[in-house]
């Protein structure tokens, strides 16, 4: 008998079919297991990572912020505390000033203290003689009023003197008017007779005003006279302009000493109101048919103080 070798028949279709499903199975099974794991890693990247934002990275963000604001404020807080440490500094130092101007006032005080019982202790010492002193000063002042006293009773007095001559010029006045209208005299002569009368009624008010010290109003009398007698210059002959300048002369004399010297605008208007009442002189050749430019009636009053 001869030896024969068995061979290996070839795998049938069928196993190999199976082996093929067997391995797509196999791939099937790989690829859906990838699959799977992807989605899961997907689903754990998507809700993952926002829970782990949510609860790792939020929290330190938020305590970042927190640790900001807590900075800021604490910025704020020491820039406030150094304005107080600064403020209550200057208030310090204020007091610290206002503490020495007590103690300098305070030592003031003191030295006027001292120095007022000083003055009260010296007062006390020299209060006799004061007292004798202002004594013998009352006695001055009294025997002074008394003076005083005598001198305006003499003012008065005399004021009433020149209040009545006032009233008889005025009624020289009144009459030599009633006269020129009624045609008594020659109208000319009569008007330089009423200019003069005027002339002397304003220095009679005007030496009035002076004896009661109203310089302004015997300023104005006086320079009313004046203005009265230059014109009556234009009116009256050439013999009698000559006295008329003396009177003027008289008058600015009286001007000129006021305010500052009344006794001398006293004594010049004397002499004017004299000038006055002696008349102006006649005719050297002729008596004038006119009345007599003189006042004999009118009395001569004393001279102002």
């Amino acid at each position: 008998m001869s030896d024969q070798t068995p061979s290996s028949s070839p795998p049938s279709f069928g196993s190999r079919l199976g082996q093929a499903f067997i391995t797509f199975l196999r791939v099937l099974i790989r690829v859906l297991l990838i699959l799977l794991l992807a989605a899961l890693l997907g689903a754990g990247v998507y809700f993952g990572i926002p829970a782990l934002y949510r609860r790792y990275v939020q929290p330190v963000e938020r305590d970042l912020a927190r640790l900001n604001d807590f900075q800021a404020r604490q910025e704020q807080a020491d820039l406030r505390f150094s304005r107080r440490l600064d403020d209550l500094q200057q208030r310090l130092e204020e007091i610290e000033l206002h503490n020495d101007t007590q103690k300098q006032s305070l030592d003031e005080l003191q030295t006027r203290i001292e120095g007022m019982e000083s003055d009260r202790q010296f007062g006390a010492q020299t209060g006799e003689s004061a007292q004798s002193t202002a004594i013998a000063r009352l006695d001055d002042m009294e025997t002074s009023l008394a003076e005083v006293s005598a001198n305006l009773e003499q003012m008065q007095a005399e004021i009433a003197a020149l209040s009545q001559t006032l009233a008889k010029t005025s009624a020289q006045v009144q009459e030599l008017s009633s006269q020129t209208e009624s045609g008594a005299a020659p109208l000319k002569a009569l008007r330089n007779d009423l200019q003069l009368v005027k002339a002397m009624e304003h220095l009679t008010r005007s030496r009035l005003f002076l004896a009661q010290n109203n310089l302004g109003l015997v300023e104005q009398d006086v320079q009313d006279a004046r203005l009265l007698l230059t014109d009556l210059q234009g009116e009256v002959p050439a013999y009698q302009i000559d006295a008329l300048a003396r009177v003027i002369a008289r008058l600015d004399a009286a001007l000129s000493s006021l305010p500052s010297r009344p006794l001398l605008a006293a004594e010049d208007l004397e002499v004017a109101w004299q000038l006055l009442q002696g008349g102006l002189p006649v005719e050297p050749t002729t008596q004038p048919t006119s009345a007599p430019a003189s006042l004999p009636g009118t009395p001569t009053p004393s001279a102002a103080p």
